[in-house]
Formats: C-alpha cells, structure tokens, sequence
C-alpha cells in the first residue's frame, strides 16, 4: 500500500464516490492533505478508515496486514477496470462550456 492515496483510491475502498471523499474531507471527518493536483490522505488515515467499515462489513477485527492486502486488491482491481475501453470509472475530459454569442 502507497503511504498515500487520492480521493478516487479511498473512495474504491469505502464504497464511495472521490466527490463524497473530498466532501468528507472538506467537513472535517477525514484528515487529508492538499496539494495542486487534489487531496492526499495519509496511510494511517485510510487504514482507520477502511478498518471500521470493513469490521463493520466482516463483523470481525481484521488485522493491519490482511487490511493493507484487501486495500490493495481493491485499487489494483479497480485501476484495471477503469483502464478498459468504454469503462464507465475511466477518467474522462471534461466539457468546456462555450459562451453564447
């Protein structure tokens, strides 16, 4: 596990969307780090965070290196469906809104 992941990474693990991690973030319920391309969340960080909602899933305590193996799993296989053609995670350009004459 990288010693920091992006919203988009923490968001595949707790299920939920960069925008609602950012959000998370912004209220104050995740510390992060801001820097010019996004926030950075601190692997102690998103080992608390993961570790609550995947006891809570399991309903067992899970160890830190069976979380750091699950974390994995869960951004390499998303990072592999995001790449595929016509996959609805991969990144797109955004739009430029035109100004009407």
């Amino acid at each position: 596990m990288d010693e920091f992941l992006s919203t988009r990474e923490l968001g595949w693990v707790l299920g939920r969307s960069s925008g609602a991690v950012r959000r998370m973030i912004e209220d104050g319920e995740i510390e992060a780090s801001r820097l010019p391309g996004g926030y950075r969340i601190a692997r102690d960080e998103v080992l608390r965070l993961s570790r609550e909602t995947i006891e809570e899933k399991a309903g067992r305590k899970v160890s830190d290196t069976e979380l750091e193996r699950l974390i994995d799993e869960v951004i390499a296989t998303d990072e592999e469906r995001s790449a595929e053609p016509g996959s609805p995670m991969r990144p797109t350009a955004k739009r430029r809104r035109t100004k009407k004459p």
